[in-house]
């Protein structure tokens, strides 16, 4: 019996086997192309939401003797006062709807208001670069008071924020007015507004956070951190205060203020010829504050008179007459009656030097070379 052949195995053709292989290798290639691709849109889109919400934020609008005042704290500050700006604008303009500008008793009143308008207006523009000011003032005087030990403790903080919401822990008792058998009551009594509830100003304290937040992103602790701010303010102006010197270098003098430079030379003339300097400031003097007393200006120290004719007046000894002086005022000629090297200053100069004791502080600081400004008008939000 002859035997049965099997049929031959099929084999593909290496021809066809080979175009398989790189239709594989190319699906291959394209899949791992493919995957690199959405890898790098992947590594682009988190680079640019890291440059975006992680480092610009971070980088420094301001440094402070090293300490960095960051965009994302610069720009809440910024969205904060716009917000406090206009929701006194809309105060402004819900009063004005209220008034007639055609009625004669209101007219004044709805003038008032609409100056207070355009002011704030105005004020609003410069909110960015005033943002930028004020944080770095806060600064300086944060790191003074930490230098010179000055601290607000936790309850001053807790009760200067009851305070300006309105609410009193602990009120004062009110005294009531005696009212004698003689006196015949005419006017009906105003009830009294009942004070605000600690309740009412958690209420009050939770809406306005809750507001905030919502609102312009401002967080409680950056809230409660302007309340702070405010106190350290206090404090250190306060410490300034006390170290504002009580006597100073001042002097005692005269002067005969006239128009034109000629009106001063022929005043020296007549006082050369012997004139008195006092007849010839009630005679002459356009200065109407002190000419019926013979042009006496009384004490004064540095910083109170303009710089040209303060110049003038400390550089002469008692008895010496100066050559007319030019102010914006017009010609003076300045008569020295004495001048103390320490004397005391008076109550009101010192209030005043004590009172600007803390800006003239900043004017010096502000300039300092620890003060690096590094804003542009692009860190701005929008």
């Amino acid at each position: 019996m002859a035997k049965k052949t099997k049929p031959a195995a099929q084999y593909p053709a290496r021809k066809q086997l080979s175009k398989k292989e790189a239709e594989a290798r190319q699906k291959r290639i394209l899949l791992a192309f493919g995957i690199v691709t959405v890898a790098l849109v992947v590594l682009v889109l988190a680079f640019g939401y890291y440059q975006e919400y992680v480092v610009k934020p971070s980088q420094p609008v301001a440094i402070v003797n090293g300490k960095s005042i960051t965009r994302r704290d610069y720009q809440a500050l910024v969205m904060y006062e716009r917000y406090q700006m206009a929701s006194t604008l809309g105060s402004i303009q819900s009063q004005l709807a209220m008034l007639d500008p055609t009625a004669e008793d209101q007219q004044f009143l709805v003038q008032y208001l609409q100056q207070q308008q355009q002011q704030l207006q105005m004020q609003a523009a410069a909110i960015p670069s005033q943002a930028l000011e004020e944080m770095i003032d806060d600064e300086l005087i944060r790191q003074e008071a930490a230098r010179r030990g000055l601290q607000v403790t936790a309850e001053e903080l807790q009760s200067e924020i009851e305070t300006q919401f309105g609410y009193e822990r602990n009120p004062p008792t009110p005294t009531p007015t005696p009212i004698t058998a003689t006196e015949t009551i005419t006017v009906t009594p105003t009830p009294t507004q009942a004070p605000m509830t600690e309740e009412q100003f958690q209420t009050n304290y939770n809406e306005y956070v809750v507001a905030l937040r919502k609102n312009v992103k401002f967080s409680e602790a950056a809230f409660r951190r302007l309340f702070e701010s405010s106190l350290y303010r206090t404090k250190l102006q306060e410490a300034l205060g006390q170290e504002v010197p009580t006597t100073a270098e001042q002097v005692h003098a005269r002067h005969i203020l006239v128009a034109t430079e000629e009106e001063a030379k022929k005043v020296v003339e007549r006082l050369e010829a012997g004139e008195s300097f006092e007849a010839l400031a009630k005679e002459l003097s356009t200065d109407t504050s002190n000419k019926d007393e013979g042009g006496d200006l009384g004490w004064f120290g540095r910083g109170t008179m303009v710089t040209e004719f303060e110049d003038a007046a400390f550089a002469l000894q008692p008895g010496q007459t100066s050559d007319p002086v030019q102010t914006s005022y017009g010609y003076h000629i300045i008569y020295m009656i004495e001048r103390d090297a320490n004397r005391p200053l008076d109550e009101d100069t010192l209030a005043q030097k004590r009172s600007s004791a803390l800006e003239d502080w900043l004017t010096t600081q502000r300039s300092a070379e620890g003060v690096q400004r590094l804003w542009t008008s692009a860190d701005a939000p929008e």
